[in-house]
């Protein structure tokens, strides 16, 4: 009867582990997942952002010294 006890005890907790450590996971796969979110929408806006520097940088070289 111990022995028994033992083994389903036994089970029970690498159950309860393997819960746990699926959890764990999920969570650390949530906050990847947010992690390449904000990494795309830098990228976009870090695109944005060249785009209009590389027009001003025209539009300032197109401009005479007056204007400046």
């Amino acid at each position: 009867m111990t022995l028994e006890i033992i083994v389903i005890v036994s089970n029970t907790l690498v159950v309860l582990a393997t819960f746990l450590a699926t959890l764990y996971r999920i969570k650390i796969e949530r906050e990847q997942v947010q992690t390449v979110k904000k990494e795309a929408n830098a990228k976009e806006c870090l695109e944005s952002l060249r785009k209009y520097i590389k027009m001003e940088r025209t539009s300032l070289i197109c401009m005479n010294r007056e204007d400046l």
